[in-house]
């Protein structure tokens, strides 16, 4: 069985990391976010400050390091209120937490509300978080596929 990771087990980086760090001035890659990285190492440790970082996957959250927008994502659809963790049908039998974590998570979508293709950015305020089922009903009703809308 597959164990979520638990931040109160991470180490701290080695000193000469965090200096180097600190004199680079090294800030989260999140585009709304100002605070510098993480003094933890793990998951995302090089590119995310601490409370994005709590925010990946691999310890229960949405977030992908990959996929900056996934950080904006929650485990309710804006649109129609579904919620995976309250899907006992669906995921009640899935024993592993982190397979169903992910499973959980993969239900929901980040929707850009403001395509990139049009100069929409991975923010905030630019992602709302849809179930499949209403993204891929929003996607084709607004003509977002291929970046076109109509």
């Amino acid at each position: 069985m597959t164990k979520l990771r638990e931040g109160i087990n991470d180490k701290l980086k080695s000193d000469p990391v965090m200096k180097a760090q600190d004199r680079s001035g090294a800030q989260c890659m999140l585009e709304d976010c100002c605070n510098p990285l993480s003094i933890f190492d793990g998951p995302g440790s090089n590119v995310l400050c601490r409370e994005h970082q709590l925010d990946c996957s691999e310890y229960g959250g949405m977030g992908k390091p990959d996929r900056p927008h996934t950080f904006y994502r929650n485990w309710e659809c804006t649109k129609c209120g579904y919620d995976p963790r309250k899907d006992q049908v669906r995921f009640g039998d899935v024993e592993d937490p982190f397979i169903r974590n992910r499973a959980m998570r993969g239900v929901m979508h980040g929707d850009h509300i403001h395509l990139k293709s049009q100069g929409g950015k991975d923010t905030q305020d630019n992602i709302n978080t849809l179930c499949v089922l209403c993204h891929m009903a929003k996607t084709y009703i607004e003509g977002d596929f291929n970046g076109h809308r109509k």
